[in-house]
C-alpha cells in the first residue's frame, strides 16, 4: 500500500512540475478566456473546465500553474478507481492499472492539457463509485449523490449521458433491476437536474444553442466516407495500445466486475455506430478507457506487455516533453509547435491596441501569453464565444489585425469601407493589419 501510495503522489508531482511548464495550448487558452467572463454555460461545452481555471487564477504568476485545480481533479481519477477496485483487485493488480493509466497518451500525459475531458472523466468514475454503492446498499444518500455526480458530470461535457444506457444494459443484461430503489431513481434524477441547472437555465436563455451545436458537431453529415470509421477503430486500438486492447477484449472479469464491460465497451459502441455519420474525435470516447483498461488487467499475459506499454508510450511522451527544452522537436507536429508560435506572436499585443486576431485559438492563446484583453473579430471564422462579445465589433476609428496571410476578412469590413494597410509581416505566415474607419 506504501508504494501504492508513493506512485500516486510521485506521479502527481511530475505532472504539477510539467503541467507549470508547458505552454497552454490555444484551445486551453479559449477555455482560460472563458473563465475570465464567468458564465453558467458556453456556446461551445459546459462550464466546469472554465470553473476550474478560474480556481487557478491565483497561480498564474508560477508559469503555467493555472492548470493545476485542474490537473489534482484529474489525478483524482486514480484515487476513485482505487475505491472502486480495492474490494476485487489485490494491490499488485491495481498497481499495473495504475501504470497502464499513468503512461496512457490520453489518461497520463494528456491530463495535463486541461480540455473538459478532465472534469467529465473525474464525474464518470465518481458516478460509478456512487451507482455501485446504491445498487449494493440501496441507500438513499448514494442516490442522491450519483445524481449530483451525473449533474455535474453533465456541466463538465454532455457525453455524460451516455452513463445512463451503460447502466440500464448492464442492469438489463445482468438481471440486477431487483436491486434497484426505485424511490432512490427519483432522488437520482432530482439530484442530476438541480446540479446540471447551470447548463439548462443558460441553454434556456440562448435557444438552446449549445445542445443544437454538439448535435450538429457530432452528426452532421449527410453523406458516409468509410475513412470515419476505418480511423475511428485504429486510433482507438493504438491509443489502448493493441496488446492492451487486445487483452480488455479477451479478458473474462469476475462476476462482480461484469460491469466493466458495459462502462468500456458502451462509449466505444456508441462513437463506433456515429463514425457512421461524422468524423469522431480520437479523445471522445475516453470515458471507456479506465474501465477498459481494468478489464485488461483479467487477461493472463497483461504483465508481461505491461513492458511493451510502457516503453512505447513512455517513448512517446518523453519525445512530447524534450520539445519544451529542445526548440527543433516542435517542427515534428503543428499541434506542439502552435503554442509557441502564439506565444512569440502575443507580443503584438503589448506594441498596438486594440488588437483582433482571426481565430479564437489565436486571440484566446495572444490574450493568456500578453495578458492583453485580444479578441476575434466577429465573423472572420466560425460562430463560438467571441462572436457573442461586444467587443468582437471594434467601436472606435481604427483597430488592428493580426492573422495567418491566407485566411480572409468577414464581409461588414468591405460593407463598411474600412481602410487596410499592411503593417508587417510576422514569420512565419502571419501579418499585421492596420485598418481606419474613413
Amino acid at each position: 500500500m506504501k508504494d501504492l501510495k508513493r506512485l500516486w503522489g510521485l506521479s502527481l508531482l511530475v505532472k504539477l512540475v510539467l503541467a507549470a511548464l508547458i505552454p497552454l495550448s490555444a484551445d486551453e487558452a479559449y477555455y482560460w478566456v472563458w473563465s475570465q467572463r464567468p458564465q453558467l454555460s458556453y456556446f461551445d461545452h459546459p462550464p466546469m473546465v472554465s470553473w476550474l481555471f478560474y480556481l487557478g487564477h491565483f497561480l498564474e504568476p508560477l508559469m503555467n500553474a493555472v492548470r493545476w485545480p485542474a490537473v489534482i481533479l484529474g489525478h483524482g481519477v486514480i484515487g476513485l478507481w482505487f475505491l472502486i477496485l480495492k474490494d476485487h483487485l489485490p494491490l499488485e493488480k491495481f498497481k499495473v492499472w495504475t501504470y497502464l493509466v499513468l503512461f496512457s497518451p490520453l489518461l497520463g500525459f494528456g491530463s495535463l492539457i486541461i480540455t473538459p475531458d478532465l472534469p467529465v472523466l473525474f464525474f464518470w468514475s465518481l458516478s460509478i463509485l456512487f451507482a455501485l454503492k446504491a445498487l449494493q446498499t440501496k441507500s438513499l444518500a448514494s442516490y442522491a449523490a450519483l445524481g449530483a455526480s451525473l449533474g455535474l458530470g453533465f456541466t463538465s461535457k454532455y457525453h455524460i449521458v451516455l452513463f445512463v444506457p451503460c447502466l440500464v444494459v448492464y442492469l438489463f443484461a445482468e438481471k440486477k433491476w431487483k436491486e434497484v430503489r426505485w424511490s432512490g431513481v427519483v432522488l437520482t434524477i432530482l439530484a442530476g437536474l438541480l446540479f446540471c441547472s447551470p447548463v439548462i437555465i443558460w441553454n434556456a436563455q440562448n435557444g438552446f444553442a449549445s445542445f443544437e451545436f454538439q448535435l450538429k458537431h457530432g452528426l452532421e453529415k449527410t453523406s458516409y466516407n468509410p475513412e470515419w470509421t476505418l480511423t475511428y477503430i485504429l486510433g482507438q486500438i493504438l491509443i489502448l495500445f493493441p496488446l492492451v486492447f487486445w487483452a480488455a477484449l479477451r479478458s473474462k472479469p469476475p462476476q462482480s466486475l461484469r460491469w466493466l464491460a458495459y462502462f468500456a465497451w458502451g462509449p466505444w459502441l456508441f462513437f463506433l455506430l456515429t463514425s457512421f455519420r461524422a468524423l469522431v474525435e480520437a479523445n471522445w470516447p475516453i470515458i471507456a478507457y479506465p474501465a477498459a483498461l481494468a478489464l485488461a488487467l483479467f487477461h493472463p499475459k497483461i504483465q508481461q506487455w505491461l513492458k511493451y506499454y510502457v516503453i512505447f508510450w513512455g517513448a512517446v511522451v518523453s519525445i512530447v516533453i524534450g520539445t519544451v527544452f529542445i526548440p527543433n522537436l516542435r517542427r515534428l507536429n503543428d499541434k506542439i509547435e502552435e503554442p509557441y508560435l502564439f506565444q512569440q506572436l502575443s507580443q503584438v499585443a503589448l506594441e498596438v491596441s486594440p488588437l483582433y486576431a482571426s481565430s479564437y485559438q489565436m486571440a484566446s492563446s495572444i490574450w493568456y501569453f500578453s495578458k492583453v484583453p485580444t479578441f476575434k473579430l466577429k465573423g472572420i471564422s466560425r460562430w463560438d464565444f467571441f462572436d457573442t462579445l461586444p467587443e468582437a465589433i471594434p467601436q472606435g476609428n481604427r483597430f488592428y489585425l493580426v492573422k495567418r496571410e491566407a485566411n480572409g476578412l468577414p464581409d461588414w469590413i468591405f460593407q463598411q469601407q474600412w481602410q487596410m494597410k499592411e503593417v508587417r509581416k510576422i514569420a512565419p505566415d502571419f501579418v499585421l493589419l492596420e485598418f481606419n474607419r474613413p
